[in-house]
């Protein structure tokens, strides 16, 4: 026996069906007809469908979409790395690409709910996928910083360092975190730090966050019904 496609909650897609088939199980409807967001839909898939919007625990939907929304920022990360690599340009438009990854795999991940937390997580993990990519630019930067202060650094300085050595290692976890934090801190202002000149790669990057919104906008689940089929007999006489 065939399974049957699963229920879908809000965000099932729907065929269009004849005047007498369910647009869920594609079953011959008898009878009666209920409506879900304008679909037509027997009695059976009317509950289903109802109950599924309430089953299941927030909490592991939200872990759920918060793992699948990580992943897709990191895919698009390494895709904007990849493409830079090969081709030497920085494409901004991947900024969209990547907010409609991360959008629909917060999507699935929260099973097609949508609401204001997914779409903060959403939006927040398209940022961070987007301004992970000025993280090695900043990087190179400080590590040119570093060079150019060691080179000028006299030669009693080099002792007084190595004794030194045993106090920084203590104190190495935290300040590792404290810089991790600063630099990623450094890399969410980037956008805005280049000022007139990121004009066109602002514009993208809320064009990217739009998409990680809109596709986890709550569409609320509206269900009329029972409603009365009409008969082709009687659509007959009538005539």
């Amino acid at each position: 026996m065939a399974q049957e496609e699963p229920l879908q909650f809000d965000r099932a897609e729907f065929s269009e069906p004849s005047s007498a088939e369910c647009a869920q199980c594609k079953r011959q409807l008898h009878g009666s007809y209920y409506e879900v967001n304008g679909h037509t839909v027997c009695e059976a898939c009317r509950y289903a469908i109802e109950a599924s919007s309430t089953s299941g625990s927030g909490l592991g939907r939200f872990a759920r979409a918060l793992g699948a929304g990580l992943g897709a920022a990191i895919l698009g990360s390494l895709l904007y790395y990849a493409i830079a690599a090969l081709t030497g340009y920085e494409l901004g438009l991947i900024a969209i690409v990547v907010g409609f990854g991360v959008g629909s795999a917060v999507r699935w991940g929260s099973g097609g709910r949508g609401g204001r937390g997914y779409q903060a997580l959403a939006i927040a993990l398209t940022y961070l996928a987007i301004v992970s990519t000025y993280i090695p630019p900043i990087l190179e930067g400080l590590s040119k910083t570093d060079v150019e202060s060691s080179s000028t650094e006299k030669p009693g300085a080099t002792s007084a360092a190595a004794s030194s050595q045993p106090e920084a290692k203590q104190a190495g976890v935290g300040v590792l975190l404290l810089g991790l934090l600063v630099i990623l801190a450094i890399a969410c202002a980037a956008p805005f730090l280049l000022g007139a000149q990121n004009i066109m790669g602002i514009i993208i990057i809320g064009i990217g966050l739009y998409e990680a919104w809109k596709l986890n906008k709550r569409v609320e689940l509206t269900i009329t019904g029972p409603h009365v089929l009409s008969s082709p007999r009687a659509e007959t006489a009538s005539v």
